[in-house]
């Protein structure tokens, strides 16, 4: 083999194998036309406002209030409920657990007594975790 054969084949292969690292990705681009959607395996819960609560207040001389929440109305979905009373001025005054008979009455220090409001709402607590959703709120007001 002369030295002229060899350059000439070295040549031919270089040749074929850039033709073919040039080509080889052409043949590799593919498109699709078809169009499909999956329907949602999944949904979000909504977490109404209870229809109902007994809510009572009583006033001591004016200056003292006991407020009570006697009953409520269960709503789809929640787990857990709350009252938040709320002051004449639209403070927060007390939040309670309405699964404990503590959390379900709130007496008031001295203070001058009017139109307070509360609400009361379901949340779903998940199991084993701190994570939560709340619902809308049953809002009322009570005055002394």
């Amino acid at each position: 083999m002369t030295p002229r054969n060899s350059f000439l084949r070295a040549l031919v292969i270089v040749a074929v194998v850039v033709l073919g690292l040039v080509a080889g990705p052409t043949a590799a681009v593919a498109a699709f036309t078809d169009n499909e959607r999956a329907t949602p395996q999944f949904s979000a819960a909504i977490i109404p406002a209870p229809a109902t609560a007994s809510v009572t207040m009583r006033c001591t001389f004016g200056l003292q209030t006991v407020v009570t929440v006697n009953s409520y109305g269960a709503v789809a979905n929640a787990n857990y409920y709350e009252v938040k009373v709320y002051d004449r001025s639209g403070n927060l005054e007390f939040t309670g657990d309405l699964s404990h008979a503590a959390g379900r009455t709130y007496s008031s220090g001295i203070e001058i007594i009017g139109t307070w409001s509360y609400e009361v709402r379901g949340y779903y607590k998940v199991p084993g975790s701190s994570n939560s959703w709340s619902g809308k709120p049953l809002k009322g007001t009570l005055t002394c």
